[in-house]
């Protein structure tokens, strides 16, 4: 059974999985709990704070505590599922999740990745290189991941979330164009990427 961690904001709710980034913001959420519960608890993340309106949850097990920050919800995507009656209702669940998961922000390059953290999973940069591909600007070969993801590694062009709990694992992915085309073109002229694997 999962760990389960209760929201101080509202203890009706419990979460399953979570992802919190390096600024505190909500990268992913998934919530449990009674659809009136859930639903106030989504319509004060809405509202200002000052008309008891919320911009942070604090999700708690024992003594661990992580404060989860909110900005504008539009921000966010919402997937919900009832599931079938129990002795406490009807419950339902909720994952809340940050818009570039799905479509990444290609003004700015920056993207997000759910990956499966699950024993067994493919390997980490196996998961991201399709990201990696799609977000870059520049055409990749699917021969150069090794050497790439390497790259991109040592510049923290693609980072863990700061914490996560649950099966998954969320990374942040922020390409620079102009500095990424340099030093691949280097890399090629280096004979490091080749047209041929």
């Amino acid at each position: 059974m999962p760990d389960l961690y209760t929201l101080d904001e509202c203890l009706d709710l419990y979460a399953d999985a979570f992802c919190i980034g390096r600024q505190r913001e909500c990268l992913f959420l998934s919530l449990w709990g009674r659809d009136t519960a859930l639903q106030e608890l989504l319509a004060r993340l809405t509202l200002p704070t000052a008309d008891n309106g919320l911009d942070t949850l604090h999700l708690c097990q024992g003594d661990t505590r992580h404060a989860m920050v909110f900005g504008d919800m539009d921000r966010y995507s919402r997937r919900s599922a009832r599931l079938r009656q129990t002795r406490f209702g009807t419950l339902v669940h909720v994952w809340l999740f940050d818009q570039r998961c799905i479509s990444p922000d290609r003004a700015n390059l920056h993207s997000i990745a759910l990956l499966d953290d699950e024993e067994g999973a493919c390997p980490v940069d196996d998961q991201l290189w399709p990201r990696v591909r799609e977000l870059c600007p520049l055409p990749l070969l699917d021969h150069w991941q090794a050497p790439v993801m390497t790259l991109l590694h040592a510049q923290q062009a693609v980072l863990p979330a700061s914490f996560s709990q649950g099966p998954i694992q969320a990374w942040a992915i922020s390409l620079d164009e102009n500095d990424l085309a340099l030093r691949l073109s280097g890399m090629i002229r280096a004979g490091v990427l080749t047209p041929e694997p």
